[in-house]
């Protein structure tokens, strides 16, 4: 069956997690799918005031924050999609995605680009299916590409139980 794809989303009211430092943020906007040997985890600071409880702590789409029950139920797909690392404060994981697929269909989506011709937006997704292949977690090779995740990944968390994680469907098969 053809994939649907999917992206994080933010879920109203969920736990959000931040780096202590702010300078620590260009760590996570600049993961370009290669594997980090020298990892230098950086402080964060779960924001639990008043927030429904994440087993996917909120820092963007881009980057996936993962607890303990996140981490054993997902292990084995996540191990062959990237590499969990760990970070300082809380006992969180940051998910690496190393699959990066050259999937989007640039002429058939809707992009909006910055002046210097890298993508600002994707507005409207249209992949390329034969470049997804059996992947079930991915990114574009750009700068601070979301996490795009599969039909069968969103299933894996859901049968886990996993509370406080939401997905948006960014693109069918069946969508030209």
């Amino acid at each position: 069956m053809p994939p649907t794809v999917y992206k994080f989303e933010v879920i109203e009211g969920q736990e959000w997690i931040f780096p202590a430092d702010d300078d620590d943020y260009e760590t996570f906007s600049a993961m370009d799918g290669r594997v980090i040997q020298d990892w230098i985890a950086p402080v964060m600071k779960l924001d639990t005031a008043d927030r429904t409880y994440s087993d996917f702590p909120w820092l963007g789409e881009h980057a996936p924050i993962l607890k303990r029950p996140a981490v054993d139920a997902l292990a084995p797909v996540l191990a062959e999609h990237g590499q969990l690392l760990p970070m300082k404060g809380e006992e969180v994981w940051l998910f690496n995605t190393t699959t990066v697929l050259d999937a989007l269909d640039h002429e058939q989506s809707r992009i909006a680009y910055f002046d210097n011709g890298d993508i600002l937006d994707i507005e409207r997704h249209i992949f390329r299916r034969e470049k997804i292949g059996a992947a079930q977690l991915f990114k574009l090779p750009m700068r601070a590409s979301a996490v795009y995740v599969t039909d069968s990944f969103v299933e894996q968390v859901s049968s886990a139980g996993l509370r406080g994680v939401s997905f948006i469907r960014v693109w069918t098969s069946a969508e030209k």
